[in-house]
């Protein structure tokens, strides 16, 4: 932990893929990118340990540290992540929000205003004039994260699982998918389950799915962008309305979902946030906690 008087800090942006951090120390910063996905929902506490052990042997045991976690909105979930944390960063000052919430910290910063993920997983979230928070969406991948690369490539894979029980027609979608995982019968895909990164790699395909549209992929993809955009207006609504929605994650950089999610929300324009979260976040952090 830094002695001398300016503090240093940590902030993490901890999703279903990958976990970001930077570190700000003796006004340098440093920053490293871990592929593991570290989503409470799927993660147990001793992945948890182990991968933080890593981060402080990369960096160190800062004074300050902001993690901003997939699946912590959720009071077991916030807990068992602070557990982890405190076990690995003792005597470090620890705060948890949700990454959205620290999206919203890097996008918007303070007042009014709205963005909306769609990566792995989906989640909608504002903040109205007075500050009080209102989300839509991200009750992880097992109930919800319409419209995300998760629940398209999972919905497709559904759909491709009836047709091989003959309750649907074939549809080309279905060949890109055993292309794609390299299988040869549509009921080895249920094989992605038990993989260790089952999200990431379910998800992935959703990138094929978005770039070679058929009929069922549009069908699919067209229902999640409905909800996804249901609960952006909802969401407006109750916060009052702002001027700029700030859209993440690798579903708004497909042209058609973007697109398609812009013609739902007509009336509001669309600002793609594709900046470093945690270095932003570290930076102020950083600030505020040298002010203090």
């Amino acid at each position: 932990m830094n002695s001398g008087s300016t503090k240093s800090v940590i902030a993490m942006d901890g999703g279903g893929t990958n976990l970001r951090v930077s570190g700000i120390s003796k006004g340098r910063l440093f920053r490293k990118s871990y592929k593991t996905g570290v989503n409470l929902t799927a993660v147990e506490s001793e992945e948890l340990i182990k991968t933080f052990l890593a981060v402080r042997d990369d960096f160190w045991i800062p004074d300050m540290l902001l993690a901003a976690f997939s699946g912590a909105g959720d009071r077991p979930r916030e807990e068992k992540l602070t557990s982890a944390l405190k076990a690995v960063f003792d005597g470090t000052s620890i705060e948890v929000i949700m990454d959205i919430e620290g999206l919203y910290r890097a996008a918007v910063g303070q007042g009014k205003g709205i963005v909306v993920i769609s990566g792995t997983g989906s989640t909608v979230y504002g903040h109205d004039s007075e500050g009080n928070p209102v989300r839509a969406g991200g009750w992880g991948h097992v109930f919800d994260d319409e419209g995300s690369g998760y629940w398209i490539s999972k919905e497709i894979i559904t759909r491709a699982l009836r047709h091989r029980d003959g309750l649907l027609p074939h549809d080309p979608i279905f060949d890109l998918l055993l292309e794609f995982y390299e299988v040869e019968s549509i009921e080895k895909l249920v094989n992605l389950t038990i993989q260790k990164d089952f999200k990431t790699r379910i998800a992935s395909f959703s990138r094929v799915a978005l770039e070679e549209t058929t009929p069922l992929s549009v069908e699919v993809i067209e229902e999640g962008i409905r909800i996804l955009a249901g609960r952006t207006l909802r969401v407006l609504d109750i916060i009052g309305g702002t001027d700029i929605i700030y859209i993440h994650g690798g579903s708004f950089k497909s042209s058609y979902f973007l697109k398609r999610f812009e013609d739902l929300v007509k009336g509001y324009k669309t600002s793609l946030f594709d900046g470093n979260i945690d270095e932003i976040l570290a930076y102020q952090i950083f600030e505020r906690f040298n002010k203090e």
